[in-house]
């Protein structure tokens, strides 16, 4: 049975692909005066990788039967070491193009909004696109290494626009003008576990004011204020709002956060505290070296949960305990404000764990607790 579904599959994909083959020979050569150029913006759904939504080029042109969509956020999961390749940063994206009534008829099925934005044009800016475009699609640049904010299906979507128009995209607008763990952690209100989870992995760069469009959201709302370039706006299909509750809170965390620390006087409960917080740090400092990824580097929480008080308590060293606690206050000052925001339930978690390991290291308090 799974080798059927396997066989199954690889059809698929093979169709897939002469699909796409036929579609890049099949391009004309140039584009008639009233062809029409538009940024589609995609809206988010449930999987990981579609929490941000997705950004792709339209191009029809009826005088030539001519209805296309081109797609600069396509991968393959059966890429040998798939999960390292992307840890490490040397995951390869690749620009594919399909036909337009497949690509929505995709989305309305995920019940994921499209939304369209025609640009205004010239007939050289337009050559231009499809110049660039078709370029990509035959050559080795068809193919380029995925970045989480510097190379992605957006940002490919602005270069192709900003090489090819008299007047390009500005990234200087109200709402593109906070730092990028802001940006990110705007469009994940519903989703707190996996919010949590990307700003624990992201570093300090990401508090850094960005200098760039990199989401779908973004680059639909500087194409609005850009408005030089916003021709006519228009939703394609129709999807369900969902109103349904969520466990995905961070009261859930709180209410975690309370049963843990309710074991806070337990001398077990502390050494395995201390164990999973080491072991996280430790993987956090893995990540920095292997991937190259900027986002993930130099992540303060590394000394936040500080592989050293756990290193103290096996070997019994009260001074190099007080040292990884005084080291894990000061990160404090580094976390900045919206980290602070979201991880607020793991950093009282974790300032009440060392506050007591600190007065009982010094003898400040004396506890009973299991031997």
């Amino acid at each position: 049975m799974n080798n059927l579904f396997k066989n199954f599959k690889q059809q698929i994909v093979l169709l897939v692909c002469c699909f796409s083959f036929m579609c890049i020979q099949a391009q004309p050569a140039t584009l008639s005066e009233n062809a029409e150029i538009s940024v589609l913006t995609c809206g988010t759904g449930d999987e990981m990788y579609t929490l941000f939504g997705h950004t792709a080029l339209r191009i029809k042109d009826t005088d030539q039967n001519l209805d296309v969509v081109y797609n600069w956020g396509m991968f393959d999961f059966r890429t040998p070491n798939f999960l390292s390749k992307f840890v490490k940063g040397n995951l390869l994206y690749y620009l594919d193009v399909d036909s337009f009534n497949d690509f929505v008829y995709n989305y309305t099925v995920d019940n994921r909004e499209v939304v369209q934005q025609q640009l205004n044009l010239t007939y050289d800016e337009k050559s231009k696109i499809w110049t660039e475009i078709n370029r990509q699609l035959k050559g080795d640049d068809r193919f380029y290494t995925y970045g989480f904010i510097r190379n992605n299906c957006t940002t490919k979507v602005v270069d192709v626009i900003n090489k090819s128009v008299n007047k390009p995209l500005n990234p200087d607008f109200p709402s593109n003008n906070f730092s990028y763990r802001y940006i990110l952690n705007e469009g994940l209100n519903q989703h707190y576990f996996e919010k949590l989870g990307i700003n624990l992995l992201f570093g300090y760069s990401t508090n850094q004011l960005t200098d760039l469009i990199f989401l779908p959201v973004k680059l639909k709302e500087g194409i609005t204020y850009n408005n030089h370039l916003l021709q006519s706006q228009q939703v394609l299909n129709n999807v369900t709002l969902s109103n349904k509750s969520s466990l995905n809170t961070i009261y859930t965390l709180w209410v975690v956060v309370l049963v843990v620390a309710a074991g806070v006087f337990n001398k077990r409960v502390r050494t395995a505290y201390f164990c999973l917080t080491a072991l996280f740090s430790l993987f956090l400092g893995a990540i920095w070296i292997f991937s190259s990824h900027f986002e993930l580097q130099f992540n303060v929480l590394i000394l936040f949960f500080n592989p050293l008080i756990c290193i103290g308590l096996f070997v019994n060293q009260r001074k190099l305990i007080n040292f990884g606690i005084f080291l894990s206050v000061v990160s404090l000052f580094f976390i900045g404000l919206e980290l602070l925001k979201v991880m607020t339930p793991l950093i009282v978690l974790n300032l009440i764990f060392i506050a007591v390991l600190f007065l009982i290291n010094n003898n400040l308090i004396i506890t009973l607790h299991k031997k």
